[in-house]
């Protein structure tokens, strides 16, 4: 991989210490901001959005004004520094990064899928395990759970589906391409606006206590900012209130993959790809998956945690020629 690093994008430290101040006031405003955005939907009558995650508005509410909240804050803290806004030098020399982009992108998404696919599988189908669910295989249950997903459909439509259902391999390649495609156009933006605080600016201010800590501390803190929508019901139905501590699990090793994406990549945009991608694909596992309780199961359960942290350990051991050349 190139040793290249875009310029502006990956900064050393421009102070020996961490900021905790600066930092408190970063967080202070990404997660105020997002209580606000939160507290809106509940006045407006949407206080249960665990049924509701896909409806138009609450998808608009969260890409609009909830996901941007740490790019604004960033932004603010950035002008109280009076430093250069990483935004400026983001697109910069994009030509050149993009096949890096790429590189990165195709098999981390893919390694993903099926790591989390695979751990599914053996907990679920072979160990029979309560929780993570069971991987439909056969095209007759593919097709039997959209039928509960979807409602009520008349026997044309009933047909229709059932002729247009791929099987489990050619639904997960579609994925894979569908959110690849989304990562690297809409979700990908509007991922960029939390990868710009969580592992942009924040990223960059603590880089002094090195990698493990910097990166622990960035996903427990990136996993607390969904606390206002998860005591809603949000990713975690019927859990609100243990539904936080499962989403700092899975946070804090998402954490880890995408701070090395940006680093080996020498930009930004590599986690904003990633981050796109994931949000891209998570609803396949609607899909694939029966008897699943959303603690457990993929994407954002103990068993999407378990394979975040196995991809991210094989990304990390991977690249580390690449990650020291990039420094």
């Amino acid at each position: 991989m190139s040793s290249t690093v875009a310029p502006d994008v990956v900064q050393a430290p421009e102070h020996p210490k961490v900021r905790w101040a600066r930092v408190a006031l970063f967080y202070g405003l990404a997660f105020g901001w997002v209580c606000l955005v939160a507290a809106a939907l509940y006045v407006t009558g949407h206080r249960d959005v665990s049924s509701g995650q896909g409806s138009l508005l609450v998808t608009a509410v969260l890409a609009i004004f909830y996901m941007p909240a740490p790019l604004v804050a960033a932004l603010v803290v950035e002008r109280l520094d009076r430093r250069r806004p990483l935004l400026r030098s983001l697109f910069s020399g994009f030509r050149r990064t993009l096949p890096r982009l790429v590189l990165v992108a195709v098999p981390v998404v893919a390694a993903l899928i099926l790591a989390m696919l695979g751990l599914s599988w053996v907990l679920g189908n072979v160990l029979d395990l309560s929780g993570p669910g069971r991987v439909l295989v056969s095209h007759d249950d593919l097709v039997a759970n959209a039928l509960l997903l979807v409602g009520s459909m008349n026997a044309d439509q009933v047909a229709s589906l059932s002729a247009g259902m791929p099987g489990l391999w050619v639904l997960l390649g579609l994925a894979l391409v569908s959110a690849l495609v989304a990562g690297f156009t809409i979700n990908g933006l509007f991922a960029l606006g939390e990868e710009y605080g969580w592992r942009g600016w924040l990223a960059d201010e603590l880089r002094p206590l090195g990698a493990f800590w910097a990166n622990l501390l960035t996903g427990v803190l990136w996993g607390l900012w969904h606390a206002p929508l998860i005591l809603m019901g949000f990713n975690y139905a019927g859990y609100p209130t243990f539904g936080t501590a499962f989403m700092i699990a899975f946070c804090v090793p998402m954490s880890f993959l995408l701070w090395r994406a940006r680093q080996v990549t020498g930009s930004l945009l590599a986690p904003a790809v990633l981050h796109g991608a994931l949000n891209g694909f998570a609803g396949v596992f609607t899909v694939v998956l029966v008897d699943a309780n959303p603690i457990a199961a993929a994407p954002v359960g103990v068993v999407g945690a378990a394979a975040a942290g196995l991809v991210a350990l094989i990304f990390w051991i991977v690249t580390r020629k690449a990650a020291g050349r990039a420094g």
